[in-house]
């Protein structure tokens, strides 16, 4: 038997396709910049073919041999600071040597600490943290789902707002757990969202990639409210239009609760803006409480 390396299910040796998803090693190409599908790391996890590319990192699936089980490799790569060597060795390019030190040791600190929440409802687990080949990779359950954006193209019609508030109360508890550990995500989107076959989202691709000079839990909490206006009116209208347009067409068709919590969070001043993740979600749900600041 083989492992396709391209979905980890396992086929006949004399076979030339994968029976399940159809690659071959001779039709595939390679991206530009990323690891070899094949390639071992700490001698224990197979990586495979390449699920995502993004600024500061590459999403792989991949193989624990260890715990026989389907694993999300998420390798640290931030592409404009980088270069992979033909060896696969990644080299910090000048002059952005000491920034990519800097980010390489909080995306491993970050990882590392999301470990602790293994088990959080709405997280995507974290199973290890590894450095190798001049950088570092995140081992993560592997979501056996499509992301939101996934769904939203092969389903475009609009949420409605019982589904979007469900999904923002979903999300809600891995943030709120993180930022307990003084972790935040900074990419709250939809390539970070995986819908499940059982029904839930779970949240992953946390990075650390936060300036100092930035509102952490803030950052989060504007970007989950982005992500909620845009389930309801349309990605694309809703970067087209400006806030006002967006705040009256969503008055006209969904409950004032979702219209307020929106406005608090991305409207102009501070006055009444949520400080937490539950208290945005509180005012979303139309569940009032008190916060203590």
């Amino acid at each position: 038997m083989k492992r396709c390396l391209n979905c980890m299910e396992e086929y006949q040796e004399k076979d030339t396709v994968c029976p399940y998803c159809g690659w071959t090693k001779e039709g595939s190409d390679t991206p530009e910049g990323v690891m070899e599908s094949g390639n071992i790391l700490k001698g224990r996890y197979i990586v495979g073919s390449v699920r995502r590319q993004e600024e500061l990192a590459i999403l792989y699936i991949g193989w624990d041999a260890l715990f026989s089980r389907k694993v999300l490799i998420m390798e640290y790569f931030p592409e404009d600071m980088v270069c992979r060597r033909k060896d696969g060795t990644v080299e910090a390019q000048s002059p952005y040597e000491e920034v990519f030190s800097q980010g390489l040791k909080r995306f491993v600190q970050y990882n590392r600490k999301l470990i602790i929440l293994d088990g959080t409802p709405g997280l995507l687990n974290v199973w290890a943290v590894t450095e190798d080949n001049g950088t570092a990779y995140v081992m993560m359950e592997f979501p056996e789902g499509k992301t939101l954006r996934e769904m939203v193209y092969s389903y475009p019609d609009l949420c409605s707002s019982e589904r979007v508030q469900w999904m923002i109360q979903d999300l809600a508890r891995p943030l709120s757990a993180a930022h307990g550990l003084g972790i935040y995500h900074g990419q709250v989107d939809m390539d970070h969202i995986y819908m499940v076959p059982h029904g839930s989202c779970m949240l992953g691709g946390f990075n650390g990639n936060i300036k100092e000079s930035q509102d952490p839990i803030g950052r989060d909490i504007t970007e989950l409210a982005n992500l909620a206006g845009s389930m309801l009116t349309g990605e694309k209208v809703w970067e087209e239009r400006s806030f006002e347009e967006n705040m009256d067409a969503l008055q006209d068709k969904w409950p004032s609760c979702i219209v307020d919590a929106l406005r608090a969070v991305l409207g102009t001043g501070s006055v009444g803006r949520p400080c937490s993740v539950s208290r945005f979600v509180d005012l979303f749900l139309d569940e009032a409480t008190i916060e203590m600041v």
